[in-house]
């Protein structure tokens, strides 16, 4: 049977499974049962976000259950595609490569992407790329410039998700029986939460090491987790290669 992880991250970013389910099959009304039986175990609140790969189905089911939820696509299961479907454009255009990482990447608004994206179609006469144009289409689900401004937790991969994947292979096998299955859930589940236990227990107890010593670095270590404030320091400690000019 089908096993559908929905995955997240916690304060001390962990893994986390929010749910998951057995399903029959994966259709759109099966997705659709697993989205709404779920959603009404978290007591009603969709997400703000949530993050996949291009299955139709399951699109679909999300759009009709989870109506105020920004549904974005994983950019990496994206460009995973690039030499596949741009192969001939690689080879035809040298610069070609080199433009279009500027356009999707260094676009900071939604109204710069389009601009720079028209001239890479007129540059290079993309017009009748379908592939291209299917994936215009949808760029508010994947391109940088109009997801950033929705939170999700800095994932852009389905490493969370195949993560979930092999920590359940640990519980469970092919030939595992549905009984034996929950009971197994459950030893995953309790492995979770006491990993999570033992991060909150470094984040009370252990010392902090500050870089600075500055008034926003103590704010900060005071407020995160031990691996937030981590996180927080490697950015702070990459702005002091940057000079700010009014």
């Amino acid at each position: 049977m089908p096993f559908i992880p929905i995955t997240g991250v916690n304060h001390h970013y962990q893994n986390i499974l929010f749910g998951f389910a057995l399903m029959r099959d994966e259709t759109e009304i099966s997705y659709k049962w697993v989205l709404k039986t779920w959603l009404e175990a978290v007591g009603n609140k969709p997400p703000l976000t949530i993050i996949m790969d291009q299955d139709i189905a399951l699109g679909n089911a999300i759009a009709e259950i989870l109506p105020d939820t920004k549904h974005i696509l994983f950019s990496w299961y994206i460009r995973n595609k690039f030499p596949e479907k741009l192969s001939a454009l690689y080879t035809q255009y040298p610069e070609f490569k080199g433009d279009f990482n500027d356009c999707l990447y260094k676009s900071l608004s939604p109204t710069e992407f389009v601009g720079k994206w028209e001239v890479l179609v007129d540059k290079y006469g993309l017009e009748d790329h379908v592939w291209l144009n299917d994936m215009y289409a949808i760029k508010d689900k994947w391109i940088c410039a109009y997801t950033k401004q929705h939170f999700s937790a800095g994932m852009t991969t389905t490493s969370r998700s195949e993560y979930m994947n092999s920590f359940f292979d640990e519980y469970v096998k092919a030939s595992t029986g549905l009984k034996e299955f929950i009971e197994n859930s459950q030893k995953a589940l309790e492995t979770q939460i006491l990993n999570e236990v033992k991060a909150d227990y470094k984040t009370e107890y252990k010392e902090r090491r500050l870089i600075f010593n500055s008034a926003l670095e103590n704010h900060a270590s005071s407020i995160y987790t031990k691996e937030m404030f981590r996180r927080f320091q490697n950015e702070l400690r990459k702005s002091t290669s940057y000079v700010v000019n009014s």
